[in-house]
């Protein structure tokens, strides 16, 4: 008795791991060929062949050789996929006006004793004269690391301010 349980179960199993492959394979078959849909069906199925039959083999072997797991994976994909992937919710905190975050920043930049904002130079600028723009201050003679620099310290202080209001 035991032996032919044995070979029942044996049997079983095999053939519940070719279906979970077979289905598993054929999953991924129509999920390559649906992401290239703008393409003429034989190019698709060609560069399928291609690129993606070893790796959709492998994953299919490996589905169905663990049968057991990947049956209710794919019975229960959607709910998978979600409790996995889920992302925490948004908070919704109103964002503070255009003019009082400009009016932060002055104020910032008056605490740490900078002059009129000059503009950052971009790649391929012409390079301005020392003391162009704001009238000669600190500013005008940093590096261009140094603005960069000094206003993400501002921006990151009105960001704060902003959270803690």
């Amino acid at each position: 008795m035991v032996p032919w349980l044995f070979l029942v179960t044996l049997t079983a199993y095999g053939v519940v791991a070719g279906l979970t492959a077979r289905t598993v394979f054929a999953r991924s078959r129509a999920g390559f060929v649906a992401s290239r849909g703008g393409g003429p069906s034989e190019w698709v199925q060609e560069r399928f062949e291609q690129q993606e039959r070893a790796q959709a083999e492998a994953v299919a072997l490996m589905s169905g050789l663990c049968w057991v797991v990947a049956i209710p994976a794919l019975v229960l994909r959607r709910v998978v996929a979600g409790l996995v992937l889920c992302r925490p919710a948004v908070s919704q905190s109103p964002a503070m006006p255009a003019p009082t975050v400009a009016d932060r920043i002055e104020e910032l930049e008056r605490a740490l004793g900078l002059g009129a904002p000059s503009p950052i130079p971009l790649p391929g600028d012409s390079p301005e004269p020392r003391g162009a723009g704001d009238g000669g201050t600190r500013a005008a003679h940093a590096t261009a690391e140094d603005a960069t620099a000094v206003h993400a310290e501002a921006v990151h202080a009105v960001a704060e301010g902003a959270r803690a209001d």
